[in-house]
């Protein structure tokens, strides 16, 4: 069914140098004079609070850079959930899981697209989201318009889409944020220049007096160091298009494994096994560390999909834990939540992204290559990196919390650095950007040079 997917975006691809004359698209060519058209595309409004603030933190970065010269539109699942992320000169454009012809205009009436999403090239989630980024790219180029692939993370992916993203991103302009990505990036014939994610710079104060207030609604006394825990469901992935499982949940009327449309998530005895022993990891070791030095657990969900981890592992915990979920709560007070932490054990690369810019040490128990590859750009110690699925999860848990509260100090001190370091790297991606749309004749913003070379390292 993948494949059904990629067949309709190459054909809409191929229908891209057609779009002027296509009913019902508003094609837009650049004339100098006019803002620039930028189009962020991304997976906004699903309630994933690393993909929402780290585009709200883009914007953010071009209205400073560009100030009128730019006008912005964002892809976006959910207009009013996405609403409190932008000014009111951000354009939501509405688009479902069946993606194909919304994206089609939205990339024909701009002059630039900016793919967004960090998970832009992977297998891992969704071989449809990175199918969504290819006919963004592939569309843009049979215009003859740019496309910037900005923060992009690049992994592993099944033959077919690799063949799909080498033959419609060959045009893209990469800007990874990881050395990991850019090794991915020319193993997979394509090459970039290497930057960060852009959610270093999210600004998070309008969510600080919410913050406060929703652990202690669940019991917390605002005293007691927080304990912060952001799990997943590593084994639920990835998701895919299946009309038979479709046809199956018509006629049974289950529908807990459809993800929109005709998308399903990933199901087995086997993942269940392995969900249950994880959350069990987690509990087991975040509890004793509780109870031994005298902290508050705290569970934060960061995607509305984290929900159900989130509600099992509290009630693995004795069900009197604060629990501080995406569903109901916007990126600002979870950014602001997890700033406040005292230590953080997670498995969302957003999470520690944004309480790393408060200095909070965090075990990672990584499902896949993006936290791995976030200790490498912070420059954090091994022991503070471990894996979902390795053996004796909660013990090794345990150790590295409590090894992380005692060489709090060593960590901050490598976050400091670290972190001053990806937003040094960020302005200069944002220096870059600006040279990329120099390509714009009479489009001319002011900023410093961007050393390609330097950040190729």
């Amino acid at each position: 069914m993948d494949r059904i997917v990629e067949a309709i975006v190459r054909m809409l691809c191929a229908l891209g140098g057609c779009a002027r004359v296509l009913p019902g698209v508003a094609y837009a060519r650049w004339r100098p004079g006019q803002p620039l058209k930028v189009l962020l595309a991304g997976y906004n409004g699903a309630r994933n609070t690393g993909s929402d603030v780290r585009v709200a933190a883009l914007a953010e970065q071009l209205h400073d850079r560009f100030g009128e010269a730019v006008e912005i539109s964002v892809m976006s699942l959910d207009a009013a959930g996405t609403a409190p992320y932008f000014p009111a000169n951000v354009r939501q454009i509405p688009f479902g899981t069946l993606f194909f012809w919304k994206l089609f205009k939205a990339c024909s009436e701009h002059h630039v697209v900016v793919l967004c999403e960090g998970s832009t090239l992977k297998s891992l989630f969704a071989n449809a989201l990175s199918l969504y980024n290819c006919e963004a790219a592939g569309v843009m180029r049979a215009q003859g318009k740019p496309c910037i692939a900005y923060g992009a993370e690049v992994g592993a992916m099944d033959a077919f889409l690799a063949r799909a993203a080498r033959d419609l991103c060959s045009d893209v302009r990469f800007c990874v944020r990881s050395e990991g990505s850019l090794r991915a990036l020319r193993e997979l014939g394509l090459d970039g220049v290497r930057g960060t994610d852009t959610a270093w710079t999210f600004e998070s104060a309008p969510g600080r007096e919410r913050a406060v207030e929703l652990p202690r609604a669940g019991g917390w006394d605002g005293v007691t160091p927080l304990l912060g825990i952001a799990p997943v469901n590593p084994y639920c992935w990835p998701v895919r298009p299946s009309l038979a499982r479709l046809a199956r949940s018509a006629v049974t009327g289950d529908w807990s494994q459809r993800y929109g449309a005709w998308y399903y998530f990933s199901a087995s005895r086997e993942r269940e096994r392995k969900f249950q022993a994880y959350l069990e990891a987690l509990a087991g070791a975040c509890a004793t560390l509780a109870a031994e030095r005298g902290l508050q657990p705290v569970i934060v969900g960061m995607e509305r999909l984290d929900a159900e981890a989130c509600e099992r592992l509290r009630g693995l915990m004795g069900g009197a834990v604060p629990m501080v979920l995406s569903r109901d709560e916007d990126g600002f007070a979870i950014a602001e939540v997890l700033r406040m932490l005292r230590v953080l054990a997670t498995s969302r690369y957003h999470a520690q992204v944004l309480a790393s810019t408060a200095l909070v040490p965090a075990v990672a128990v990584s499902m896949d290559e993006r936290l791995d590859n976030l200790a490498e750009e912070l420059g954090l110690d091994a022991g503070l990196l471990l894996h979902v699925d390795e053996a004796d999860l909660a013990p090794r848990l345990l150790l590295a919390l409590d090894w992380a509260l005692d060489e709090t100090p060593a960590i901050q001190g490598a976050l400091r650095v670290g972190v001053d370091s990806c937003r040094r790297r960020l302005d200069g991606m944002g220096a870059w950007l600006a040279g990329e749309f120099t390509r714009f004749e009479g489009f001319a913003p002011q900023g410093s040079s961007f050393n390609s070379d330097t950040h190729r390292r």
